[in-house]
This record gives structure tokens, sequence and C-alpha cells, in this order.
């Protein structure tokens, strides 16, 4: 019986990676990351400073519309820290001119709607001036039943600051808010 002759040897055609290979290989992508680490992390920053100065513009451009919608004053209000950081914001339905510093979840005229207290993310910062001066606990922006800021005030900016950047949250005197 004639047959194929089959031998084994002690060689085979798959070569492994060694332990140097393995090593050198693991090193790079440790250098890659090491680098891309920092990159996304101001990404990350950058976003988060961005997101927060929109939606106090929200908050802002939501006052305005509640303002010419009730036909009536609506003032966004910023709580602040003993430095004059802002801690909280929110609208504040308390007597025009006399803001107690303290955004409300409730309007005294109409109960049945509620609104939103926001605080700034951690890691951020902000800062409330109108016409280059910081201002304290309990001011805000005033809009009047027409949507306007009232005779006589500054341009509100809002300075919010992170470890990367800076952006501001800017109000003028027709009350049109924009973020830059």
């Amino acid at each position: 019986m004639k047959g194929k002759s089959y031998s084994l040897s002690s060689e085979s055609s798959e070569r492994g990676a060694s332990l140097i290979e393995i090593a050198i290989v693991l090193i790079i992508f440790a250098i890659v990351i090491a680098f891309a680490l920092p990159v996304v992390a101001n990404s990350i920053r950058s976003y988060n400073l961005r997101s927060a100065a929109e939606r106090i513009a929200e908050r802002l451009a939501g006052a305005r519309a509640l303002a010419m919608a009730r036909n009536k004053n609506v003032t966004a209000s910023f709580a602040t820290d003993g430095d004059g950081y802002v801690t909280q914001y929110g609208y504040d339905f308390s007597p025009v001119g006399a803001p107690d510093g303290t955004p409300d979840t409730v309007d005294p005229e109409d109960a049945s709607a509620s609104f939103y207290v926001e605080s700034l993310p951690s890691g951020i910062r902000g800062r409330f001036t109108a016409g280059g001066t910081a201002l304290t606990n309990g001011k805000g922006v005033a809009y009047t039943s027409r949507g306007e800021l009232p005779l006589g005030v500054s341009q509100a900016d809002i300075t919010l600051t992170s470890s990367s950047s800076t952006v501001i949250v800017s109000v003028n005197l027709r009350g049109q808010v924009w973020v830059h």
C-alpha cells in the first residue's frame, strides 16, 4: 500500500511575538495616549464652558420672551457668593427694582408655572458685570414688558472662566443676548 508520508517537523509556520515586541508596542501606545489626553481634556473643558454660557444665554432670552409674553417686567437674577462669583441664576419675580437676589421657582402671580434655578457646573466660575462694574448679590438683567433693558442701565456681561479659557454672555440695551 502506497501512501503519503507525513513527517512531524519541529518548526511551525506560525511565529509568535516576543515579550520585548509586546512591550515596545505598549510603550508606543502609552506615549500616544499621553499626548492625546491633555488635548481631549481641554476639549471637554471648552465644551463645558461653552455649554454653560449657552445655558445662561437661553435663560436670559427666556426672561426676555417671558416679559414680552406676560406684558410685565421680568428679572433674570444672579445670586453671588461673598467674592462676587455667580452661585445660582434664574428668574426673580420680586418687585421691580428690588430683587431679593434669590432666583424663584414660582411666579406669585401665576402659581401654575414653575421655573428652574440653575448653578454653574463645577470648574466654571462666573462674574456678572454691567458697565464694567461687578455687581453684587441680587442683581440681574431686568427686562421691561417690551423686552428691552430699562432706561439708564448699561450693557450686562456675564464672564465665565475655566482653567483654560473665558467666554462672555452679553445683553445689549435692546435686550438681545449673544455669546462671544
